[in-house]
């Protein structure tokens, strides 16, 4: 192990250099080309923000990916059943598709439908949701895993890209995500996912430095829906060795609160007859700012409770997924205590 992370670690600091020397110039091509973050009633920052960040991770990660590939020929980045090809493919289709969001937008049911089609190209290139075991029953998808594949890819592009509402929240959150992934990709001699979780990590930290309170770039919807994407197959990378029902786990329980805090959104505004894709400020982050929290508190606040989550992850993966089921349901419900607690204190505060 100590091996590894001694092979890893100029690669990680690699994609970190890389990820830093692309701000200035990207800062500069937001400026020329007026791809900036204007600010409205919705936003929370005041000024014009760039908001193409996520060319700094996307950049990085490949270039250095490139490079250890190259350097590192005998290694196999992916398991045999899913090519490279693919990877790079899927990947950057949803960078591309966030960035054309970014610089021009695109109408929601239209970028639904190619987010739709991303996660069908995951699913066709190789990686797949084949089965689940729960409680020791086997269930297996047959021609679902397709659909099954696409609509996790899908849900994961669009819970970071929804958590991506105050400076440094996702990057952070994806940050620690992905700590506790390449941990757990050690502990299972998963080394190709150590690999792609080390230098995502370096892309991240790098674009993070310029995103942290009070943000000088934004990673826009280029650099979330790419994150999301590699997430989502990082994650299926892992069920050979570690087994599905813990390597899906680990998103799931680290990405819970944006989980929920969609399930609530929608929910509300469905309840009030309002467009699903209606843009509002309901999200959980902009209801604690309006009971007087700071962005860097509540930056802090939810990475705690992610560090929190993924040490329970860790916990499911050490334990081999024994009580996962109920580790999960735990989860759930401290979740669900957190949100009510908040709706309370909310109560409170507009009296």
């Amino acid at each position: 192990m100590t091996f590894v992370l001694k092979s890893l670690l100029p690669y990680f600091l690699l994609s970190l250099f890389i990820s830093v020397s692309l701000f200035p110039l990207v800062r500069y091509l937001s400026k020329k080309f007026k791809w900036m973050d204007i600010p409205d009633e919705r936003k929370i920052h005041t000024t014009p923000v760039p908001r193409i960040g996520g060319v700094m991770i996307f950049i990085s990660f490949m270039v250095t990916l490139f490079i250890y590939k190259k350097t590192h020929p005998d290694m196999y980045i992916l398991n045999r059943t899913f090519s490279d090809v693919g990877f790079v493919l899927s990947s950057s289709a949803a960078f591309l598709l966030g960035f054309i969001d970014d610089v021009m937008g695109i109408r929601a049911l239209k970028k639904l439908a190619l987010q739709i089609a991303i996660g069908f190209a995951v699913a066709f290139a190789g990686l797949i949701i084949k089965q689940v075991t729960v409680l020791g029953l086997v269930v297996n998808f047959g021609m679902m895993s397709y659909l099954i594949t696409a609509l996790w890819v899908v849900a994961l592009l669009n819970a970071v890209n929804l958590i991506d509402g105050m400076d440094g929240l996702a990057s952070g959150i994806m940050i620690i995500s992905l700590g506790f992934t390449f941990t757990i990709s050690l502990i299972e001699s998963n080394y190709m996912v150590a690999c792609l979780s080390s230098i995502l990590m370096g892309s991240i930290l790098g674009f993070y430095i310029f995103n942290f309170p009070p943000a000088k770039i934004f990673m826009g919807d280029s650099g979330s829906y790419f994150l999301g994407c590699i997430y989502a197959m990082i994650a299926m990378m892992g069920m050979k060795k570690a087994g599905m029902a813990i390597m899906m786990s680990i998103p799931l329980v680290l990405l819970l609160i944006p989980l929920a805090d969609v399930i609530y959104i929608m929910t509300r505004r469905v309840k009030r007859h309002n467009g699903i894709f209606h843009a509002d400020k309901n999200h959980i982050h902009h209801r604690l700012l309006s009971l007087g929290f700071s962005a860097m508190q509540i930056n802090f606040l939810i990475y705690l409770i992610c560090t929190v989550l993924g040490l329970i992850a860790l916990l499911i993966a050490l334990t081999g997924g024994k009580f996962g089921l109920l580790f999960f349901f735990l989860i759930v419900c401290l979740i669900t205590a957190g949100f009510a607690v908040v709706r309370i204190l909310e109560r409170h505060h507009y009296k």
